[in-house]
Formats: C-alpha cells, sequence, structure tokens
C-alpha cells in the first residue's frame, strides 16, 4: 500500500462533513508533497507521508473530542433525572451516589489521561526491550572491533522495529491502567448508572486506538524496513561483506515490495519457492495485524477492566505482561506455521487477533448493554 493509499484510508476517521468538503483536496496537497520528498530520497518520501498521516489523525483526535464537549455541555444543561435514568431505577447495594459523574470528567481530560498513561507505558516498554537488545549485540560488535558510532547506531536503528512490538502492549496498559483508575475513583460506577454512560467513556477510547493503529502501519510498513536496511548494511560492513550483495530479506521490505515480490517476483516452482513466497506473505499479514493489535487491546482491555472489580498498579502491569506474552507467543506460532506451509499466512498471522477479540466480546456479552440499567452486572441466563 502507497502513503497515498494509506493516507486517503487515514481521512476516514475525520467527521463526514469535513472530509466532504476537504478530503479532496487534502489528498492533492498531499500527493504533491509527497512526489517533492520521494525525489529527495526514499527516508526523505517516509517521513513526510509519515507527518501528513500524523497531521491527520491529529485533526481527527481533536474533532471528535471538541464533538465529545459539545455534547457533554449540552448533556449538562438537561435536568437531573433526564441525565440520571438511574433515578427512576433500583440502585444496588454499594453505589457510589456521592461519587464524580460523567459531566465531571470531560472527554479532553479522560484522553489527555490515557495519552499519558500510554506515553510512559510505551517509553518504559520500549527502553527496556532496547535494553536488552543492547545486552546481545552491543558484545557481538565490540568482538568484531566496531566503533562507538556504530554500535550506537545500531541500537538506534532497532528503534522502530521495537517500538512496532510496544506499541500495542502499551496501549493495552494504558486501556487497563485509566479504567481502573475510573473505577477507583467511582467515575466507573458512576457511568454505569448513566445513560450511555460506558460508551461515552470507550469510544473516544477507541478512535484514539484507531489512531494508534494508523501509527503503527506506517512504523510497521515503512519505518522498519528502512531501519532493518541501513542495520544490515551496518553489520555487513563490520564483518566485511558488502552490503550491495546482499539479498533484501522479507523483514527489509516495505508493504509494496512484498506484493510485488509475490505478485511479480522471480520465486521459481517447487516447495522452496511457496516457502518463499509464504514468508513475504507471513510478513505482509503481520504488518498489518501489529496495527489492528492496537485495536483488539484496547477492547480487550475494556473488557477485563470493566469485569475485574479490583485496581490498582498490580492489576495493570500483570494482565499487560500475561496477555502479551500469550499473544506474542500465539503470533510466533502463527508464523512458524504458516512458513511452513501449515496454515495459510493470514490465519497464521490474525489468529491471535481473533481469539482475543473474541474473548473481549464473550466478555461483554456477559455484562448487561453500555449505560443500560443493569448496572454493568453480569448477564446470568434462566
Amino acid at each position: 500500500m502507497s502513503w497515498t493509499g494509506i493516507y486517503h484510508l487515514v481521512l476516514r476517521l475525520l467527521p463526514a462533513a469535513l472530509r466532504s468538503k476537504h478530503g479532496l483536496a487534502m489528498e492533492a496537497l498531499f500527493a504533491r508533497e509527497q512526489g517533492q520528498a520521494r525525489a529527495r530520497g526514499r527516508m526523505q518520501g517516509a517521513l513526510a507521508g509519515a507527518a501528513g498521516v500524523w497531521d491527520v489523525v491529529r485533526r481527527a483526535a481533536y474533532e471528535h473530542v471538541r464533538h465529545g464537549l459539545v455534547s457533554s455541555e449540552r448533556c449538562t444543561n438537561a435536568p437531573q433525572d433526564a441525565w440520571n435514568i438511574g433515578a427512576h431505577a433500583p440502585q444496588p447495594a454499594g453505589a457510589n451516589f456521592g461519587g464524580p459523574t460523567m459531566r465531571e470528567l470531560p472527554t479532553r481530560l479522560h484522553l489527555r489521561r490515557h495519552a499519558a498513561s500510554f506515553a510512559v507505558a510505551f517509553v518504559a516498554l520500549t527502553a527496556s526491550l532496547l535494553a536488552l537488545f543492547a545486552s546481545r549485540q552491543v558484545p557481538i560488535l565490540r568482538e568484531l572491533g566496531a566503533p562507538a558510532g556504530a554500535i550506537v547506531e545500531v541500537v538506534l536503528l532497532a528503534v522502530p522495529s521495537t517500538a512496532a512490538l510496544t506499541i500495542p502492549m502499551a496501549v493495552l496498559a494504558a486501556v487497563l491502567h485509566e479504567f481502573t483508575r475510573l473505577r477507583s475513583d467511582g467515575t466507573l460506577t458512576a457511568a454505569q448508572r448513566e445513560h450511555h454512560g460506558i460508551r461515552r467513556l470507550v469510544v473516544p477510547v477507541l478512535v484514539a486506538a484507531v489512531g494508534v493503529a494508523a501509527l503503527a502501519l506506517v512504523v510497521t510498513a515503512e519505518l522498519v524496513p528502512c531501519a532493518n536496511v541501513r542495520m544490515t548494511a551496518v553489520l555487513a560492513k563490520q564483518q566485511g561483506f558488502e552490503a550491495a550483495a546482499i539479498r533484501k530479506s522479507d523483514r527489509e521490505m516495505t508493504i509494496g515490495e512484498l506484493r510485488s515480490a509475490v505478485r511479480h517476483g522471480d520465486l521459481g516452482s517447487g516447495e522452496f519457492a511457496r516457502r518463499r513466497a509464504a514468508a513475504y506473505e507471513v510478513e505482509f499479514q503481520k504488518k498489518f495485524a501489529l496495527s489492528g493489535a492496537c485495536v483488539i487491546m484496547t477492547l480487550f482491555g475494556v473488557a477485563v477492566a470493566l469485569r475485574v472489580p479490583r485496581s490498582g498498579a498490580g492489576l495493570v502491569i500483570g494482565a499487560s505482561v500475561a496477555v502479551y506474552v500469550a499473544y506474542y507467543a500465539m503470533l510466533v506460532t502463527g508464523e512458524n506455521l504458516a512458513d511452513r506451509l501449515v496454515v495459510s499466512p493470514f490465519v497464521g498471522m490474525w489468529a491471535a487477533n481473533a481469539l482475543l477479540l473474541t474473548l473481549a466480546l464473550l466478555a461483554a456479552w456477559r455484562r448487561a448493554p453500555f449505560g443500560s440499567g443493569g448496572h454493568g452486572a453480569v448477564v446470568v441466563s434462566a
């Protein structure tokens, strides 16, 4: 998928009225700037594309937050009985009548706290994995006599591939942290008593997750391959090889290159050719699966936070690590099975997402509908 296609896809995050009014002009401007940037080099084109996509995501988040604030102000001016449908229904024992209401938590504050949690989790996780990578690679590079500059460059070039793994995990940690905090201060209980209260908390976070997924796709589709190509060149130089003589691996190809290699590449025939084609297709599907995991992790985190009555850092850290370790194990297993032609690349890469989505939907199905008078109680069939 080209940057123009990604930009066209991300434009769908904008409100329909704004998209219909300015969408074509924005696409034309992006295509012109993207062409000028690509003329200066591939990396310049990738950076220009990422900047354009980020501008759209930021504008979409602003428009949705502004819409949420307007809706909140309208609801604030409504009569109390019309606002809180729980006033017309029996309240459960232990309900927090004096706790915060949804009017006291604007969407902007909700998203700001969620973004802060995501940033902290992302930095901490990325730094931890980079430290692990450095602990393994630095001794090897020192044995090869690599200068300090080359060692630092290799570590920095590992940031995009590390970020591709830590972004979904940071999303999960941020969702768990924010919603368990809302439970501890009583806001979640108040939301369960109000009309569409839970939905008003979840929708902004889902919109943010879609934006993060778009950025994750940019990282995995463009930045990771470019960084891997450069890292291969640096490592080859330290080992005395010519980087130009090394054939690109599947992890050094962009989405367009992977698709072209499968459709038009000279893969030969026989089982070896099928395995090579499967490896390209696996990498292609993995890029989308990792970005889609941001939305899946959000849904799963919300379901866990709503079902588990306790809160705290222990739940956030424990659940995040356990879920993502299981997810990554399933992802690696699916990749190995697809590479060996046991399952299709699509099934191998999307099975982990499908399982987490199923668990999240089952957890939500076992609860009363969001914003209903059931207060999020578990639904038990008669």
